[in-house]
């Protein structure tokens, strides 16, 4: 009797789009050149090139372990109450019951999670065309919305030499080619490709686009406090559409500002016109996330809303923050002024207009 040799249910399964930030980053780690420097990496590093722990992080930890409250249940069905609350109060301040009466959030994994439950809601619950997004912008971003089946256009940016934003360009194919209940995905701050962001006046301009078009905006928070330094600053434009009266989304990480991309720590806000349809959205919300990954984890919310609560650790948080984001302009200014003295061809400005966070590649992989 011959072998049997049954085929594969996965005979015929494709390659999926390569992601270049990721094949990047595998080239840098299988390359045995001992100087390679990796610059797609968004995460801070020490002077030893290893990734950096917080101080305030190491010292909440030290006070979570010997808290002998905590333990490695799940939360409850409301998700981390203490964490949303403080979540909540780092993205729009000191706000008013009547609003947050108006904000359902929910925790999620990291901000790719937040985008990805944030991405569901919209496509379930409006009758939607196109989602908008910079040229160049973050792969798993876009790979979440093909997942969702949305047609995807890009609007205008950086210049070619990514000197500055194309701020009329970009205005002038909002206002030409979006439709009613198009969304658009918008940075919060430290814009993933270019480092540059829009100028308080511009946030104003645009959000009365968005009003006047019926777009639904769309935010990623991924750098809160790691871009200028100064957490509300860097939060600015979400603030600002608020007070515009518009509804919006928001994806939330605590990645980057708190060096916690480990341990993937995110929180999803949707901001809406009236609170009556707040329970609505937060069950939907709380839906979606039964299925995707049931309770979210609460090592690395317990660390955030540990820090966000206490006078003295947040203030020691915000010290780090501004050490570390002094520390990249230190560098930065230093690597443009060695080029300059070198006479090395090309423009390098941009070094010095980014975004403290913004990888210091002009050559943008995602």
């Amino acid at each position: 009797m011959g072998s049997f040799s049954p085929l594969s249910a996965f005979a015929n399964l494709g390659p999926p789009p390569q992601d270049e930030h990721i094949a990047l980053t595998q080239a840098h780690d299988a390359d045995p050149n001992e100087q390679k420097v990796n610059l797609t990496s968004e995460e801070f590093f020490n002077r030893n090139g290893q990734p950096f722990v917080l101080s305030v992080v190491r010292q909440t930890e030290l006070e979570l372990i010997m808290d002998t409250s905590l333990t490695h249940s799940k939360p409850s069905a409301w998700s981390h109450e203490r964490f949303i609350q403080a979540a909540q109060d780092m993205i729009f301040g000191s706000t008013s019951p009547a609003l947050k009466s108006k904000i359902a959030s929910i925790q999620t994994v990291s901000g790719t999670g937040a985008c990805h439950m944030g991405a569901k809601l919209l496509c379930d619950t409006i009758t939607r065309n196109t989602v908008w997004s910079a040229d160049f912008s973050c792969t798993s971003h876009g790979t979440i919305w093909d997942w969702m089946g949305v047609q995807k256009r890009t609007y205008p940016y950086s210049l070619p030499d990514r000197s500055g934003i194309d701020f009329e360009r970009m205005l002038d194919v909002l206002n030409t080619q979006a439709q009613r209940n198009d969304i658009i995905f918008l940075d919060a701050c430290a814009h993933s490709s270019s480092g540059l962001d829009l100028e308080p006046e511009q946030w104003i301009e645009l959000g009365a686009v968005c009003q006047q078009k019926g777009i639904f905006p769309f935010f990623d928070s991924a750098y809160q406090g790691f871009a200028s330094g100064d957490p509300d600053t860097d939060v600015g434009a979400i603030r600002c559409f608020v007070q515009l009266g518009l509804e919006i989304g928001i994806a939330q990480s605590f990645s980057k500002n708190f060096g916690l991309s480990g341990e993937r720590v995110g929180c999803l806000h949707v901001v809406l016109a009236s609170s009556e349809h707040r329970e609505a959205v937060f069950d939907k919300l709380f839906y979606y996330q039964r299925g995707l990954t049931s309770t979210p984890p609460t090592y690395g919310a317990n660390i955030v809303s540990t820090i966000l609560t206490s006078e003295s650790l947040y203030t020691a948080w915000r010290a780090d923050l501004k050490s570390m984001t002094d520390r990249v302009k230190k560098l930065r200014l230093g690597l443009y002024s060695e080029l300059i003295r070198r006479r090395v061809p090309g423009s390098w400005e941009y070094l010095l207009i980014q975004a403290s966070s913004k990888r210091i590649s002009k050559s943008n992989t995602f």
